[in-house]
């Protein structure tokens, strides 16, 4: 398809988008955080997890072509623009994630449960496409209002033959795909998280009488949600991560700034030196942990994959030490299925293989239920110990290391999902 196929597709493409952020407004801050991806190697549409929107013109062009008049045009690719961004808004991609902790999920079938969770609220002034009909929970006998996880065990306890829907990205299964390249933007957690709230703000200053429940369900939800601990995990090794990365770069003047030009003739030296962060995490593999706090730790590990990016190493520890375990990919963390260990438990030990390894880490990241011996000094390298919390924990009654020499922020309860 020509270029001017794709400037053709992307203005229209622009204008139903803010055809949509006027007939609901509070979506806008979702609609227009995202960045407009015009190739033909998505179907329809799809979202990746960083709100970068991916049209197919073709696909564009028939949905124009269909209409008549302009304004039904409209109507349908705005129908589609919130039916992406809700993807995103909804966290589909993480609640899958979550899932596959306890079972296999099927990213295409998850693709269709996650479908007929937001295609159940018709929205005023939006059309589902004609020529491109979306998954109604209706046409299929199941009840409206139901969350994702539940049209999951219907659909695939049903024997209804589903057709299969187009692939819409990584932001509602959280498997990238191919087409999920080029000129992309990248949003942080916190980001992301900031998007959500505001469009929750926004729902509920429009008041009841114009959302549907299921989404005054979510803003609540949303805007009255507790601390994320996932997110004060995220940050606190942030910071030991970008301390350590300090620590290793420096001004120098082996090679001239990118900027050398704005410079001259004075010279101006560049930042040079290894960026890479190096995260250890000892899992407690005692006998007090149980298959299912060691997934809840490999959860973990893969959450920590995916929100630095960088390889970690995982030391398996009971009351000693054994081989590490380099994970690269988040994928490569839930594929584990055991780890060594079973014995009394110590901690200690694993901490101090961590400070062994070279090159050293620039944080260790402590995976236990917290009934370990604990270090009585402060550390070289920055701690932070995770402790995997019961639903019938006491919190109160659960063992934390000493403070001092450790601060509040060294320890984070993690609650089960």
């Amino acid at each position: 398809m020509s270029s001017v196929d794709h400037r053709t597709a992307s203005d229209r493409i622009r204008f139903a988008r803010a055809y949509a952020a006027q007939r609901l407004p509070w979506f806008g801050p979702a609609l227009f955080r995202c960045r407009i991806i015009v190739t033909e190697r998505t179907e329809v549409a799809s979202i990746d997890l960083s709100y970068n929107v991916y049209w197919n013109p073709a696909a564009v062009a028939e949905i124009w072509a269909s209409n008549p008049e302009e304004i039904d045009a409209l109507k349908e690719i705005g129908f589609l623009w919130i039916h992406e961004i809700s993807h995103r808004l909804r966290q589909h991609a993480e609640r899958r994630e979550s899932l596959l902790t306890k079972r296999p999920v099927d990213p295409r079938t998850w693709n269709i449960a996650a479908d007929f969770e937001i295609n159940d609220n018709p929205w005023p002034g939006l059309t589902m496409p004609a020529v491109y009909p979306g998954m109604l929970p209706g046409k299929f006998g199941f009840a409206n209002g139901r969350l994702a996880e539940e049209y999951l065990t219907m659909v695939e306890g049903a024997e209804h033959d589903f057709a299969l829907l187009p692939d819409e990205g990584s932001g509602v299964h959280g498997e990238a795909r191919e087409w999920e390249t080029g000129d992309v933007q990248d949003i942080s957690d916190l980001d992301t998280e900031l998007i959500r709230r505001k469009v929750a703000d926004e729902m509920k200053k429009a008041g009841p009488s114009a959302i549907p429940a299921s989404w005054r369900s979510w803003s609540e939800s949303v805007l009255t949600s507790k601390t994320n601990w996932r997110r004060s995990l995220s940050h606190r090794m942030s910071v030991a991560i970008h301390q350590g990365i300090g620590s290793r770069i420096d001004y120098s003047f082996a090679r001239p700034s990118r900027r050398q030009a704005v410079y001259h003739p004075i010279l101006a030296p560049s930042l040079r030196g290894d960026r890479t962060a190096r995260i250890a995490i000892v899992v407690d593999t005692s006998g007090s942990i149980g298959s299912a706090s060691l997934k809840r730790s490999l959860a973990e590990v893969a959450g920590v994959v995916r929100t630095f990016r960088y390889p970690v190493t995982i030391i398996p520890c009971d009351n000693r030490t054994f081989e590490p375990v380099r994970v690269v990919a988040a994928e490569e963390a839930y594929r584990i299925q055991s780890l060594p260990g079973g014995g009394l438990t110590d901690m200690r030990a694993g901490i101090a293989e961590a400070q062994k390894l070279r090159p050293k880490p620039d944080v260790i990241l402590v995976l236990t239920d917290g009934f370990t011996p604990y270090p009585k000094e402060r550390l070289a390298v920055p701690v932070v110990f995770g402790i995997l919390l019961e639903e019938n924990s006491v919190v109160a009654d659960v063992p934390r290391p000493p403070q001092p020499p450790f601060g509040p922020r060294s320890v984070l309860l993690i609650r089960p999902d």
